[in-house]
């Protein structure tokens, strides 16, 4: 049987001890501090997701991660008197009514419903990186006085464009980081090029708020040829078309489709609205297009093939922008989309349009592919 020597039991002892007593000495020092919109699935799994990442990066301690619905976010300000703070060995906080284990515990949520209400923390403390998730808490967070880093998470691109506005984000008094959750301009053009080889003539059909999108597609079709030398010098041209509602839709698609080689639908209204999503799906079938987007719901419903980040992939790449934000001084935000994305397709859609495609891991190589 392995035995420690006599002199390594007390240190082993003190370590033990130190580490037991550290919530103790800071009852709520928390790496970082997730503020979530709702308790919509794609939130909690990132949520729970980010946690296990924090934990896995701290070996032996874990790490802290708090997790508050938007409502809770006064929280956060300052000593509250009207409800006890719950144990430090229960280590539960609330997901918008959902209880949930902290890093300590499970890293996944559970999904049984509590009845009580969010517990109120009895005295304040340090709340570490605070990690906005959704557009909703990234605007609350952003205009809360406060000095502590700031990452806005999930966020579409449209969504912060809108925030571009506020003068916290145009005035920054913090470090702000920003992890969109749209794919670039660029990798869609590469997924374009992976799938249809020395294809270069993409349809679009934008909402007129879908203007910064279209500025990013232009800079990318004229900057891809030279940044991808291996894969064809023609330049893209893009057909463009504004749908500024349902009954213009018809007359853009019939602009659009015949300039075409493939459709883009980009994460803008029309592409998020189910409607006209279905009628550019349609069009597209009826003229034998292949369609591209950036969710795979719009694969299920008859897209060829998508560029999607994974929870998985988003939690890591939000854990290092936190790390980099602790040490980070104010500044203009630093905006970051997804790295790690992988492509997912429609066989079925494949054959009827005559294609033979690679498997998507082979697409998903293809796309990450730098020359």
């Amino acid at each position: 049987m392995f035995r420690l020597s006599a002199p390594l039991l007390p240190l082993l002892r003190r370590l033990a001890a130190l580490w037991l007593a550290a919530p103790l000495a800071a009852p709520w020092a928390a790496d970082m501090t997730l503020i979530l919109d709702d308790t919509g699935q794609q939130y909690g799994e990132f949520a729970a997701q980010l946690r296990s990442v924090n934990a896995a990066s701290h070996r032996l301690t874990q790490g802290k991660v708090d997790i508050l619905p938007l409502d809770a976010l006064r929280q956060l300000d300052g000593p509250q008197a009207s409800a006890p703070r719950s144990s430090a060995d229960d280590g539960d906080s609330v997901l918008a009514g959902v209880r949930t284990r902290s890093a300590r515990g499970s890293m996944l949520p559970d999904t049984g419903a509590s009845a009580s209400p969010p517990p109120v923390r009895a005295e304040s403390g340090d709340p570490g990186v605070l990690v906005a998730v959704g557009p909703r808490a990234a605007r609350a967070v952003v205009q809360r006085a406060g000095n502590e880093p700031v990452l806005l998470a999930l966020l579409g691109r449209l969504e912060y464009e809108e925030l571009r506005a506020l003068p916290a984000l145009r005035r920054p008094e913090r470090a702000i980081g920003v992890l969109l959750r749209d794919p670039a301009a660029a990798e869609q053009l590469s997924l374009i090029d992976a799938v249809l080889p020395g294809k270069r003539r993409v349809g679009v059909v934008t909402a007129p708020q879908a203007e910064p999108l279209m500025r990013e597609l232009a800079s990318a079709a004229l900057t891809w040829p030279a940044q991808h030398p291996s894969r064809g010098g023609r330049p893209w041209a893009i057909a463009a078309a504004d749908a500024p509602d349902a009954n213009a839709l018809t007359g853009a698609l019939q602009t659009v489709v015949p300039a075409s080689d493939a459709l883009l639908v980009l994460p803008d209204p029309v592409g998020s609205t189910s409607a006209a999503a279905l009628a550019l799906l349609q069009s597209a079938a009826t003229a034998n297009l292949p369609v591209f987007a950036t969710s795979e719901a719009m694969v299920r419903a008859g897209a060829l093939a998508a560029l999607v980040p994974g929870s998985a992939q988003l939690a890591e790449q939000a854990h290092a922008l936190t790390v980099r934000l602790k040490q980070a001084p104010p500044g203009p935000p630093v905006v970051e989309a997804p790295r790690r994305l992988t492509v997912r397709t429609n066989p079925h859609v494949a054959r009827r349009l005559g294609l033979a495609l690679p498997p998507d891991d082979v697409l998903t190589a293809a796309v990450a592919r730098r020359d």
